[in-house]
């Protein structure tokens, strides 16, 4: 991290502008001189802070922020600035008590988790007559996350990390290795995590490097391999062994327009599709539920054949994989049928009973193998999953109602410099009344291309890839207020593990 006062280096063009809308927004009362001086830093340390999820701004402010943000040197120094201490966690903190001032959020509806990708207008939320959020700034390019996450960088437009990359501030050096076989569970490094908060109970990132055509991966975790409840996260689990399944049964045949239903004889028009979406953005209506209809689709395998298809993908086997979520499926025994009405998979009647207990590798694991599929050996892919069926889990993923990567792309103010982005993610959130705290869980994977890391000696946009879980725990004793306060520390740490990345203080 650079470090702060006049040791910060700026241009003399470059401050001068800056320090001309610093002092356009009230923020700089010094002299336009071009001089890095102390009102120069606490105008931008006030600017930091200022920067906020949801701006509230006059077109006239609006303006001079888009200016300012779209200095590179300026974004640099901020990256900086909120990389010091715990500020994100207090903007975040800050940000959300003012949304439950404003009736925009409480403990049931919070302020990151529950965005949702179409935002929400005013008036529409029983209770919080005040909750009026805009759809996500990336709704628009969820079309366009497969073709994106199946395109390599060329090396002359956009560049990657090599096999070997430096960690910057330091001469520590890191390396990438080729991405582990099915069963085989990869060397994951246990220092480099420890700015997370103690809260941060579970986590493990896989990051990613291309070399000649295949992704390798560097592996870093915080208690990855431990066994716990990730809550609705793992519903991304029996949808991908589905796809498995009927790819296996049809290869040919994409499964975003196949059926599901329980009267094989009288198909309805839901899709797999449609089904994959309200699993994962939570459309609930007609009876059905995000809870309801994961169960239902488990029932696409026996307990024990779901349970061991996991294992041999991610080599860990102590997990346990055998429960529902909270509800009875929607459908006791489901049929997958082509669009025509032909059959391609049965359901089984057992029920799934028991635990999930699972670790934050697991997750990690089978999200970056869908994300990477077409990059890393076909031996080592999901078994049987072909690239047209995975691009309907991509483009549910992509609809998740957490969008903590919206907002770490504001608060950093990245806006300007992050180009052909692909968010997907599940999140998971729940109080368990055994272990009596408020548990918080998010898995993703994160691209995009990173036009920020530019510099003289290498003007090249660089690709990012990272896939990520987390779990948060919280115990204070006020499950409302640690509803609150998760989702702030939830959304803090994913925009830590963003910031860290875009400056390479994390590889």
């Amino acid at each position: 991290m650079a470090t702060l006062g006049l040791e910060i280096k700026f241009a003399y063009e470059d401050l001068t502008k800056a320090q001309t809308y610093l002092q356009k927004l009230g923020l700089y009362d010094g002299e336009v001189d071009g001089i890095y001086g102390k009102l120069s830093e606490a105008a931008f340390v006030q600017f930091a802070n200022a920067l906020s999820i949801d701006t509230i701004l006059d077109a006239n402010s609006r303006v001079i922020t888009n200016q300012l943000l779209q200095m590179p040197l300026v974004v640099r120094h901020l990256l900086d600035l909120l990389g010091v201490g715990d500020r994100l966690f207090q903007k975040f903190t800050n940000a959300q008590r003012i949304f439950v001032n404003m009736g925009q959020a409480d403990h049931n509806y919070l302020g990151f988790l529950d965005r949702g990708i179409n935002g929400c207008v005013a008036g529409t939320k029983k209770g919080l007559l005040g909750r009026n959020f805009a759809p996500s700034p990336l709704l628009n390019h969820i079309p366009f996350y497969a073709d994106r996450l199946a395109a390599l960088p060329d090396g002359v437009n956009v560049i990657s990390y090599g096999e070997v990359a430096m960690l910057a501030g330091s001469q520590i050096r890191v390396k990438f290795s080729p991405y582990p076989a099915l069963g085989e569970i990869p060397k994951i490094e246990n220092v480099g995590l420890e700015f997370l908060h103690s809260s941060i109970q579970e986590a493990c990132i896989c990051i990613g490097s291309v070399v000649n055509g295949q992704m390798l991966s560097r592996w870093i975790g915080r208690n990855p391999l431990r066994n716990v409840q990730f809550w609705s996260s793992t519903k991304i689990l029996p949808l991908l062994q589905t796809i498995g399944k009927a790819n296996a049964a049809d290869f040919i045949q994409p499964i975003a327009n196949c059926l599901v239903t329980d009267t094989p004889t009288k198909p309805t028009t839901f899709t797999f599709l449609e089904l994959a979406e309200r699993i994962c953005a939570y459309k609930e209506t007609d009876k059905m539920t995000s809870n309801n209809l994961a169960a239902g689709c488990k029932q696409f395998a026996t307990p024990l054949e779901l349970e061991d298809w996991l294992k041999d993908i991610t080599g860990n086997k102590n997990l346990s994989f055998r429960g529902r979520y909270g509800e009875s499926p929607y459908f006791e025994i489901p049929y997958l049928l082509s669009p025509t009405g032909q059959s391609i998979i049965s359901g089984e009647k057992k029920p799934h009973k028991g635990d999930n207990l699972i670790s934050a590798y697991d997750l990690t694991r089978i999200v970056s193998q869908m994300a990477w599929h077409r990059h890393i050996p076909p031996t080592h892919r999901l078994p049987d999953a072909q690239w047209h069926s995975l691009s309907t889990l991509i483009r549910a993923m992509g609809q998740d109602t957490a969008r903590y990567v919206d907002a770490a792309i504001a608060a950093l103010g990245l806006s300007y410099f992050i180009g052909d982005p692909v968010v997907i993610s599940k999140m998971g959130f729940g109080y368990s009344d055994q272990r009596k705290q408020t548990e918080l869980t998010y898995t993703a994977c994160i691209q995009f291309v990173d036009r920020l890391a530019r510099t003289h000696d290498l003007p090249l946009p660089k690709l990012r890839s990272v896939n990520m879980t987390l779990r948060a725990v919280l115990d204070l004793k006020d499950p409302v207020r640690e509803s609150l306060d998760i989702d702030s520390r939830m959304a803090a740490s994913v925009t830590e593990i963003l910031r860290k990345i875009v400056t390479e203080e994390l590889i």
